[in-house]
């Protein structure tokens, strides 16, 4: 006995995150420096341009030289 589908799967990328407003494609910024330790990184919608930011911690400039 199956399930049935509550929603349509997205025709987006698996690890694309849809925009939270109106479903379109987010896409990649830019990055801005918060402080030592934090970073924010920007995803703007194509479709009606909301912004999506995510705070995460800075790689250290060790980690980033080895990488």
């Amino acid at each position: 006995m199956g399930h049935k589908t509550v929603a349509p799967p997205s025709s987006l990328p698996s690890l694309m995150m849809p925009c939270p407003v109106c479903a379109g494609r987010m896409v990649y910024r830019g990055r801005r420096p918060l402080s030592s330790e934090l970073e924010d990184t920007v995803y703007a919608c194509q479709r009606c341009g909301a912004e999506l930011v995510r705070t995460c911690m800075r790689r250290a400039v060790n980690d980033a030289k080895a990488a």
